[in-house]
């Protein structure tokens, strides 16, 4: 197939795509659009060339099963279960359970909503959590991609959906024939209801109302100025009253700067809450203590070591449903070291370079082996920049684990190792952040600035947490940093350390932020 397009024709490509589903492409992310047609039309296989799969995309015969498909090219569905367990723990221990019995569903049942849900894991995720604690729940997950959702409701995955181990959650509510493909309990299965919407097209269903929490993660990154306000609104009106928004820490500048909801610090996790007494304040004033927080004098009940591991058995609970799986009971989530694997998993180092095979082994989700190799590789007298590199992927593999103390001791070995590598610093300042130190986090990633001033991410991280301190001018003087160096680079490309994020979306959301700071 033929793969020239105008750019004309994407102009016009992107303004549908913008006005039907909220998705901005900017002229330096058409290549974007570009690929997504050119992949459309070999998946549709009845186009001579991208050309006329473009023009029968921009007609009035395409078909919506059609248009989804190309739809869903712009997209990243990736996602896995019980990502981040620091807000995790926030949700359950502090929201679920805090509301159980009282929520707006049948009985007291407390009415979940997970948006962008892609595969499930993240409502299913929800669904564990409620049947460990007894949390009587109505979960609802929903997307634009209609063969996720039916990937969702066969509730089959890989390896690769399982990057976190939670006290023994796989164990318990999955079973598996093949080593490399888990089928999740029906009784698991029961508990969320998936359906398909376009949050930018549809209307909102009447079953989406009075929603206590609404999960919208890695969601409004996506969306334009315009469809991040029409987004956020609807959430608004799904909520009911005191209901509870949880994003990623990216997006939480977009959410108040539509100002609205009330922003609420619970340990170091930031989530948002519908309070029609709130009054918006200034921008640059909303976040006012969560970051010059003191930690150190939290009580037990909101350290986040703590919150993964509270006593359930301190709470009533109203009315629970019955639990099929009650005998294989589960205590509250706290992150594990990953499974170890079979012998036969394990990869011979010879000939080849450890941290590269470490890197096929984590995406391929076996993170037992990888962790095994790195290890193993540490006692064949490696060069010392390359023991420090090894040492800082075991650090990368106990920090998506979960385990942020083991993670920071690996830090600091690398960071011993080779005292001018950036990386180690800006990943220590994130595990640092997790665990709710923000003064320590703000020290490391200096470092990786000072260390290296062109490092996109540490600068984009530095912008965010200025501005939640209120330091506005250091905030836009790291904002600026960022915005020049990523002009720098092609804006199809991703940043490193951006989870996968392209140069010309980085560029948007930061746009979009600093236009609300000026």
């Amino acid at each position: 197939m033929i793969d020239f397009i105008s750019d004309e024709k994407i102009d016009l490509l992107s303004q549908m795509v913008r006005d039907i589903y909220g998705l901005k492409f900017s002229p330096d992310r058409w290549n974007d659009l570009k690929a997504a047609v050119v992949k459309a039309g070999r998946e549709l296989g009845k186009f001579k060339s991208a050309d006329e799969c473009l023009d029968y995309l921009l007609s009035p015969q395409v078909g919506e099963k059609d248009l989804e498909l190309f739809i869903n090219q712009l997209t990243i569905g990736e996602t896995y279960f019980f990502r981040d367990p620091g807000t995790l723990g926030v949700l359950e221990r502090d929201i679920l359970l805090k509301i159980s019995g009282t929520g707006s569903g049948r009985y007291g049942a407390v009415r979940v909503w997970s948006m962008a849900c892609a595969t499930g894991e993240e409502p299913y995720t929800v669904a564990m959590m409620c049947r460990r604690s007894n949390v009587r729940s109505e979960i609802f997950g929903t997307d634009i991609d209609s063969e996720a959702l039916l990937k969702a409701a066969e509730g089959s995955y890989r390896k690769w959906s399982f990057r976190i181990e939670s006290n023994n959650f796989k164990d318990v509510y999955f079973k598996s024939d093949t080593p490399n493909f888990f089928q999740l309990d029906q009784s698991i299965k029961d508990m969320v209801r998936f359906s398909r919407l376009n949050l930018i097209g549809d209307a909102l269903p009447t079953y989406l109302w009075g929603m206590d929490v609404v999960l919208c993660r890695n969601v409004l990154i996506y969306f334009s100025e315009d469809g991040v306000r029409l987004v956020l609104d609807k959430i608004w009106e799904s909520l009911n009253s005191d209901g509870w928004l949880v994003v990623t820490p990216s997006e939480s500048a977009l959410v108040t700067a539509h100002g609205k909801f009330e922003p609420v610090s619970i340990g170091s996790v930031l989530v948002f809450r519908k309070n029609k007494e709130y009054l918006s304040k200034n921008f640059n004033e909303v976040l006012n203590n969560f970051y010059e927080k003191e930690f150190n004098e939290l009580s037990d009940g909101d350290d986040l070591d703590d919150a993964l591991n509270f006593d359930s058995d301190n709470y009533i609970f109203c009315d629970p449903e019955p639990d099929p799986l009650a005998h294989d009971r589960i205590e509250p989530y706290a992150a594990s070291d990953p499974v170890s694997g079979p012998a036969e998993n394990f990869v011979s180092l010879e000939n080849l370079n450890p941290i590269e095979e470490a890197c096929v082994l984590r995406e391929k989700g076996d993170y037992a082996a990888a962790l095994s190799l790195l290890k193993r590789s540490l006692d064949n007298n490696l060069p010392r920049s390359t023991a420090a590199e090894v040492l800082l992927a075991i650090a990368e593999i106990k920090a998506d684990s979960g385990l942020l103390d083991e993670a920071a001791h690996w830090c600091n070995k690398s960071i011993e190792a080779d005292r001018v590598a950036s990386y180690p610093h800006f990943l220590l300042g994130q595990i640092r952040m997790a665990e709710g130190d923000f003064d320590a986090a703000l020290c490391e990633i200096r470092k990786a600035v000072f260390l290296d001033g062109s490092f996109i991410m540490a600068h984009f991280v530095l912008g965010n947490i200025y501005l939640s301190q209120k330091d506005n001018s250091a905030a836009a003087r790291h904002f600026r940093i960022s915005l020049q160096e990523l002009e720098k680079i092609d804006k199809d490309m991703p940043v490193p350390h951006s989870d996968r994020a392209t140069a010309g979306r980085l560029i948007e959301m930061i746009k979009l932020v600093k236009n609300n700071i000026v």
